[in-house]
């Protein structure tokens, strides 16, 4: 293999962790094959997503298209797809479909310049579709068997990339909805890495931290008491459970209030190692979960979380934060300005979204720890 295409490979694998990279590889794979444009395209069928992940020389009404399924009516594309694996081949002449397929010759092929085509197929499963297609102009020549011989070389470096790429979308995505997860985690939670520094914090805990500054998190991520003595016992406590023997149970769970001379009551603090945390993603050992709650603070879920969950108006959410904050249908009804029957209906209405049948399972669903993600 020559110094130029070992050169290229290395960009095919590094496409394979930096998905915006696969532009790079489809143009320097058609200045290695002198074709005028080329695409690397994907149909992710357990996904049910499509497109092209790397093109060039194409108009972005073209990739567009793609992403939107024209793919199933493309000529050339029917036709790659009964070909085999890692077999590269010129797979179209323009000429030779001019009559048999007047439309495609005359919508597709000449008005992107497409006068030849060569593919190869990279995967072609019940998982997924990837395939590689390279144009060249109709006044340039046809493609050689050297030239389609370089594309087959490359076929190992292109199938093991992709399954990388694949890989790391899914790391990317299962992130995601990991954060999403925690984002709407109704109790305050902040995770520690065993160094101490602060890995996560989801926006219930901010607010808490906004509010009371019995703990505060430091500009180099270090979390900290107000008050010394507090803060030595805090530290004291982190310690022990990042050093602790994981199946010593006496050791699982530890508890502390931080004060601040601005509230009156403590900030309530519970630390435990990052197995008792709501995720099952592998974390460092010796990292640790704080669970935070605020005696004074109300339960504050925003209305859009609870419109985005459940579909509720805004002033639907309003009612049932009142509910979960221990207001009555009167007393919510005066803070609303409404009739207590207009409250009523609003329950209704609120019941039939969530999936419940009274105020009661309104409340112990949304504190029970965790809103469902739809």
């Amino acid at each position: 293999m020559t110094n130029e295409l070992l050169g290229f490979v290395g960009e095919i694998y590094e496409a394979s962790y930096n998905p915006g990279h696969w532009d790079a590889v489809t143009t320097g794979l058609c200045q290695l094959l002198n074709a005028r444009s080329g695409a690397l395209f994907l149909e992710d069928h357990e996904g049910g997503t499509r497109g092209m992940i790397g093109a060039h020389g194409l108009p972005k009404p073209v990739r567009a298209a793609y992403r939107f399924g024209i793919s199933r009516y493309d000529y050339t594309f029917q036709l790659q797809y009964r070909e085999p694996l890692g077999k590269a081949r010129q797979l179209l002449r323009a000429e030779d479909v001019r009559t048999e397929h007047p439309f495609y010759y005359r919508l597709v092929l000449k008005p992107n310049d497409i006068g030849f085509l060569a593919t190869m197929n990279v995967y072609n499963d019940d998982e997924w579709h990837v395939g590689i297609g390279l144009h060249r102009s109709f006044q340039a020549a046809p493609f050689s068997d050297d030239d389609c011989l370089t594309l087959q070389r490359l076929y190992p470096h292109f199938k093991r990339a992709l399954r990388i790429h694949k890989e790391f979308h899914r790391l990317r995505c299962r992130q995601q909805t990991l954060e999403s997860a925690l984002g709407r985690f109704m109790t305050g939670l902040i995770i520690l890495g065993p160094d101490g520094l602060v890995n996560y914090c989801n926006p219930v805990a901010e607010a808490l931290l906004s509010r009371h500054k019995a703990l505060t998190i430091n500009s180099n991520g270090q979390a900290h008491a107000h008050y010394p003595r507090e803060n030595q016992h805090f530290q004291a406590l982190l310690t022990q459970l990042v050093t602790a023997d994981r199946q010593d149970v006496t050791t699982r769970n530890q508890a502390i209030g931080l004060h601040h001379p601005d509230r009156e009551h403590a900030l309530n603090l519970m630390l435990a190692p990052l197995e008792n945390a709501p995720t099952n993603e592998p974390q460092p050992a010796g990292s640790v979960a704080l669970y935070l709650c605020d005696p004074d603070s109300t339960f504050n879920l925003p209305a859009e979380a609870l419109r985005s969950l459940y579909d509720m108006t805004p002033t639907e959410a309003s009612v049932a934060m009142g509910l979960v904050n221990g207001l009555s249908t009167m007393q919510i009804s005066e803070q609303h300005g409404v009739s207590v029957e207009t409250i009523r209906s609003q329950l209704k209405s609120i019941y039939l979204k969530m999936g419940v049948n009274k105020q009661q399972d309104v409340i112990r669903t949304l504190l029970s720890g965790v809103v469902q993600i739809s």
